[in-house]
């Protein structure tokens, strides 16, 4: 009884010396959280957000892909935790949501919103909105993909100024119209730039005219639109594989991410499933290919840059007035900006509340970005949902404002 009792002495003393020592051990203060603070802006109860996008009035809209339950895909936010159907709440009904015996949740209804995910302003002030045409797992219907713009000043009419229906040659049934920015300087009205993030395989990059309409792809399966092999992601200490009840798989999600440089001189791009950061010069992407352009595709490919690794997985990106590309920084908590003049990669925001920054957007020296828990969802986790709401929208001061071109 008396050698039990030491014994157990002993190990309360080893472990006591053991905390001590662990006390003694230096604590670097780059763990610290810095940055600006973060500001909320929106408070998401309910639907699931993923773009965001401010214009320079102030007004504030977001994406919320389509899933069931879904009464909106595309809603002003009118206040700290009120969304308001956009244009209307017509817009965002489906007829399988009047109708329990139409699935057509994923369908080519050339006026209503079916699933809208990318979003991003213009230099005129405007909303462009994709829709992606599929929601709650379905494939792209034909001629179910498309590109809208919305006025947003007081008197705005709710129906779209510019509508554009990608064809079955550019949107294909596993395409997966991710985000969008857009340049008016290029062409008769303008040109805007898509990623096909799609999980199936068959990722790259959609190029518009928005005057005529007329779409091309360009860097198809190219290997900087590819997730990368095999890669695991770690958030918050924690690997995460896309877990079922019988397999342990990867992400395979393409590319997402897309900012366009503050002259339109390149587009800078990322997939989710990867830690590189990329551009290619527009002047390659705005040639079509065609038996007339039959080098356009190589010229495209070959163009490519590979800017380094970012040190996390990044879902949105954006460009301020100062020429700085934002970029999420999801595996660190944080926000980071590439600069292209020293094409150095810097930490602007480390904060712990942060956990997946997804859709970014810049307005009146702001840097606004939604953060959905987007690796907290239950096809993550084996059917478990681990997200908790609410959501949010953050905004941070910045130096720059927005390069809308």
């Amino acid at each position: 009884m008396r050698v039990a009792t030491l014994l157990a002495l002993i190990s309360t003393a080893v472990l006591a010396q053991g905390d001590n020592l662990l006390d003694k051990v230096g604590k670097p203060s780059i763990g610290n959280e810095f940055g600006p603070d973060l500001r909320v802006e929106h408070l998401y109860y309910t639907l699931f957000p993923a773009g965001v996008a401010v214009t320079e009035s102030g007004r504030m809209f977001s994406t919320f892909p389509r899933g069931p339950g879904n009464n909106y895909t595309l809603a002003e936010l009118v206040d700290i935790d009120i969304e308001k159907p956009f244009p209307s709440l017509e817009a965002n009904t489906l007829p399988a949501q009047q109708n329990n015996s139409n699935p057509g949740y994923s369908a080519s209804y050339d006026d209503l919103l079916v699933s809208c995910q990318g979003i991003a302003v213009d230099a005129k002030d405007r909303v462009w909105v994709l829709d992606t045409g599929r929601a709650a797992g379905g494939q792209l219907q034909a001629w179910g993909g498309k590109l809208l713009a919305y006025e947003t000043g007081d008197d705005a009419s709710k129906e779209p100024v510019e509508k554009i229906i990608l064809s079955p040659d550019v949107a294909f049934p596993s395409t997966y119209l991710n985000d969008v920015r857009i340049d008016l300087t290029k062409n008769e009205r303008g040109v805007a730039y898509i990623t096909d993030s799609s999980d199936e395989g068959r990722t790259g990059l959609i190029v518009v005219d928005i005057a005529t309409g007329d779409a091309w792809r360009h860097l198809d399966i190219h290997p900087s639109t590819r997730p990368d092999e095999n890669a695991v992601f770690s958030f918050k200490g924690q690997s995460v594989y896309a877990i079922s009840a019988d397999n342990k798989g990867f992400w395979t999600t393409g590319v997402d991410g897309i900012a366009l440089s503050e002259d339109g001189e390149w587009v800078y791009y990322t997939t989710m499933t990867s830690r590189k950061l990329w551009r290619v010069p527009t002047e390659k992407l705005l040639v079509k290919p065609s038996t007339n352009e039959p080098n356009a595709k190589h010229d495209a490919d070959s163009s490519v840059e590979y800017l380094g690794e970012k040190g996390s997985c990044s879902d949105g990106l954006e460009t301020d007035s100062n020429g700085l590309i934002y970029l999420g920084a999801a595996e660190q908590d944080g926000i980071q900006t590439f600069d292209p003049s020293t094409k150095t990669f810097n930490d602007l925001v480390y904060n712990h509340r942060i956990t997946w920054p997804d859709g970014l957007s810049i307005a009146s020296n702001k840097l606004y970005f939604v953060d959905n828990q987007f690796y907290m969802q239950d096809r993550f986790w084996n059917n478990t949902d681990k997200t908790v709401k609410p959501f949010a929208l953050y905004s941070i001061d910045i130096d720059g404002t927005s390069a809308h071109i």
